[in-house]
């Protein structure tokens, strides 16, 4: 069975209208992020095709289970989101599962594929702290400059993110990103912004301090399939293949064509269930996930 999603579009203070431009949404000019594939509670997909059409997926993983091979786990383990940042994001860093229990939630692993960059655009991944002391008085002073892993990156570029790693997107990026399902950021830095009710952000010093690895200077350039598989796909003709036991999970970046007999276009969210087999025909880039 394929299923089609209607995307969440998600408002952010650093958000723009990259997303408009490259894949036709009907968006604000502030949309920083596009929920594609999501059962999580505060943004979730809603199938617009088909006899489950009008559904929301997590209706679906609870009530439909053999769509997703009977797959065990309490929470769709997966969301898979496009994100637009015109300006910087905070400095920031997710939970593991562990820590994520006491929020009744899973935590927070992804992996970022960049689709655009202006020129000379800049990623933060990882910091230089050697102890937990040394974080904590980088932070404590504002000394960002010198704790944290700051470097030039490219269209084409992946990197995997651990739960407990320093992050931040910088302006001037578009990115796909496949985390597992979970919405729980700790803000380290922010800039001292407002949002949009022209309140200052909060701030979670004392959560980051509790997540953060240390040491954490390397940067994953492979996947670490622990949570959720991936590749890119790039088709010019036609490709046949069979989704995994609990479905295939595909995101359209380039191109168009058809998935079996529907027309599918760069920007389209798209689940295979349980060992179905499908079919890919036109010129079409795309991203595929499965758990």
């Amino acid at each position: 069975m394929i299923l089609f999603f209607q995307p969440v579009f998600v408002d952010k203070i650093w958000g723009g209208n990259k997303l408009k431009e490259l894949f036709n949404y009907s968006t604000t000019n502030n949309c920083g992020e596009v929920w594609g594939i999501s059962a999580h509670k505060n943004g979730e997909s809603i199938v617009i095709n088909g006899k489950y059409k009008g559904d929301k997926l997590s209706s679906l993983y609870t009530n439909h289970k053999e769509l997703f091979g009977h797959y065990k786990g309490g929470f769709f383990p997966i969301l898979v989101k496009l994100i637009d940042a015109k300006k910087d994001l905070s400095i920031q860093v997710h939970p593991n599962d562990e820590q994520a229990k006491k929020y009744n939630s899973l935590g927070k692993t992804e992996c970022w594929y960049i689709l655009n960059t202006e020129k000379d655009t800049d990623i933060i991944i990882g910091h230089n702290a050697k102890t937990k002391e040394e974080l904590t008085n980088y932070i404590n002073k504002n000394e960002y400059s010198n704790l944290l892993n700051k470097f030039k990156i490219k269209t084409g570029d992946y990197f995997y993110i651990d739960s407990g790693t320093i992050h931040a997107i910088c302006g001037g990026t578009v990115l796909l990103e496949v985390q597992q399902s979970s919405d729980i950021t700790f803000r380290i830095y922010d800039y001292d912004r407002l949002d949009f009710e022209n309140n200052l952000r909060e701030l979670h010093i004392t959560e980051s301090l509790d997540c953060i690895k240390i040491p954490d200077n390397k940067v994953k350039r492979n996947h670490d399939n622990k949570y959720f598989n991936y590749e890119i796909i790039s088709v010019s003709g036609e490709e046949s293949y069979v989704a995994t036991i609990h479905g295939d999970y595909i995101v359209v970046l380039e191109g168009k064509g058809f998935i079996n007999n529907e027309p599918c276009k760069a920007g389209d969210f798209i689940m295979v269930s349980s060992k179905d087999e499908y079919r890919i025909k036109g010129t079409i880039k795309f991203q595929r996930t499965w758990f």
